[in-house]
């Protein structure tokens, strides 16, 4: 993003908080809702990560999995109109 990729213990974080402003030469690619339903996902996978649990517990993961699709669906067409537009595609 924006001539490179954050590094660090917190790249994931880094990552999507750059996406939601513009840079430069780009607009926002995700807007703050998508942001806050990737969140859900990244605290998950920190979670299964660096808990090394293998049973999941299906209550606190049922709304990642029944949200899934929503959550792509809402990605893909924030993505599908940052390309669109012209603001980031081949850059």
């Amino acid at each position: 993003m924006d001539g490179g990729l954050p590094s660090g213990e917190f790249w994931h974080r880094e990552l999507m908080d750059s996406m939601t402003t513009p840079g430069r030469e780009r607009s926002a690619v995700l807007s703050e809702q998508s942001i806050e339903h990737l969140d859900d996902y990244l605290e998950f996978r920190h979670f299964f990560r660096h808990a090394y649990i293998f049973t999941l517990n299906w209550d606190r993961v049922k709304s990642l999995v029944l949200g899934c699709h929503e959550t792509l669906k809402l990605v893909e067409a924030e993505l599908d109109r940052f390309f669109e537009a012209g603001t980031g595609g081949g850059q």
